[in-house]
C-alpha cells in the first residue's frame, strides 16, 4: 500500500527541518561565543626549547616569566607586573619536536594586551605570540594563508588576530577576507626629497682689486663730513699747511729786494692772507 503525502504535510516537515537547522546554527554560534570569551586573555608562545628543565610547571612558568620581564624596555612600565599576571602555563602540542608551543593564561585583557606589545623584544630571542583560537578560527586562518602571502609580497606586513588576517594601510589597520588580497594595491611611498641644485661660487674681490674698500652710496668717507666736506681737524690742518707756505715765499721776496737794492729801505712783509693781491709781493721799482 502506498501512502502519498499530502502537499501540507511536506510543507510541515520542510519548516521543522529549517527550525531545528536555525537551532543548531544558533547554538553552535552561541557555542562559539563562548569559547571566545574562554580563551580571550590566553596567548601561545611559540618557539619555547622541549628540554626537561621545562618539564614541571613550576618551571616553565619560572621560564616565561623570566623572558617576559627581560623583555620590559624599561621600568615602572605595566609591563613588568606581567609575570605576577599569569595564571597558568601548559606544554599544547606534540613532545619530541625540539619547539613546543606554551599556552600562557592571564588574569586581565590588558596584561594579555601588555604582552602582545613585547612582541618586537621576543621575536629577538626567537619567541613569537600569537592568540589561542578555536577550531572554527583556526580552520578560517589556515585558508588565508595565500591572502597572508599575497600581502607580503605587495610590501605589506600582514598579521593575524583573533583569527582575522589584518594589515596596515595608511596608518589604518584593515581585515582582508578570504580572496581580497589580489585587489588590494601596493602602499604608496612617500616621495623622496630630491636635493637642492648646488648654488653659485662664493664671489670673492675682483681680480687687480684685492684690499680696495667699497663704501655703499650716501655714506660718508672716512674723515669727511655727512654734508661732503672736510672734517673740522682737516680744515685746521690745511690752514696751518697755507700760512706756512705763504711765509716761506714772503721771505724769499724779501731776501731778493735786498740783494737787489742798496740796502737801506726795508721792505714790509705782505699780507699772508688769502686776500692779498699778487702786486703785494712784487718787489717796488
Amino acid at each position: 500500500m502506498v501512502v502519498i503525502a499530502s502537499p501540507g504535510s511536506i510543507a510541515r516537515e520542510t519548516a521543522v527541518k529549517d527550525g531545528l537547522q536555525q537551532q543548531v546554527n544558533a547554538e553552535g554560534s552561541n557555542l562559539e561565543h563562548l569559547s571566545q570569551r574562554i580563551r580571550a586573555n590566553n596567548i601561545v608562545l611559540h618557539g619555547v626549547p622541549d628540554i626537561a628543565a621545562h618539564s614541571r610547571p613550576a618551571d616553565l612558568t619560572r621560564y616565561v616569566s623570566n623572558k617576559l620581564d627581560s623583555a620590559t624596555p624599561r621600568r615602572g612600565s605595566p609591563s613588568q607586573a606581567l609575570s605576577q599576571s599569569i595564571r597558568a602555563v601548559s606544554h599544547i602540542g606534540r613532545p619530541g619536536s625540539g619547539k613546543r608551543a606554551v599556552l600562557v593564561e592571564f588574569s586581565t585583557h590588558t596584561a594579555k594586551h601588555e604582552a602582545f606589545k613585547l612582541s618586537p623584544h621576543l621575536r629577538c630571542s626567537g619567541l613569537h605570540l600569537a592568540d589561542e583560537l578555536t577550531p572554527k578560527q583556526l580552520k578560517a586562518q589556515k585558508g588565508l594563508e595565500a591572502d597572508f602571502s599575497a600581502l607580503k609580497l605587495k610590501g605589506f606586513r600582514p598579521f593575524y588576530r583573533r583569527g582575522e588576517l589584518k594589515y596596515r594601510d595608511q596608518g589604518v589597520n584593515r581585515t582582508c577576507k578570504r580572496g581580497e588580497a589580489i585587489r588590494v594595491s601596493a602602499p604608496i611611498s612617500p616621495p623622496r626629497a630630491s636635493p637642492a641644485p648646488p648654488g653659485p661660487p662664493p664671489r670673492g674681490p675682483a681680480p687687480g682689486r684685492q684690499g680696495v674698500r667699497t663704501l655703499s652710496p650716501g655714506r660718508p668717507s672716512p674723515g669727511s663730513t655727512a654734508g661732503g666736506g672736510p672734517a673740522p681737524g682737516q680744515r685746521t690742518a690745511a690752514a696751518s699747511t697755507s700760512a706756512a707756505i705763504a711765509a716761506a715765499n714772503a721771505a724769499t721776496a724779501a731776501a731778493a729786494n735786498a740783494m737787489a737794492g742798496d740796502g737801506d729801505t726795508e721792505m714790509p712783509a705782505p699780507s699772508s692772507g688769502p686776500g692779498a693781491s699778487p702786486s703785494a709781493l712784487a718787489p717796488s721799482q
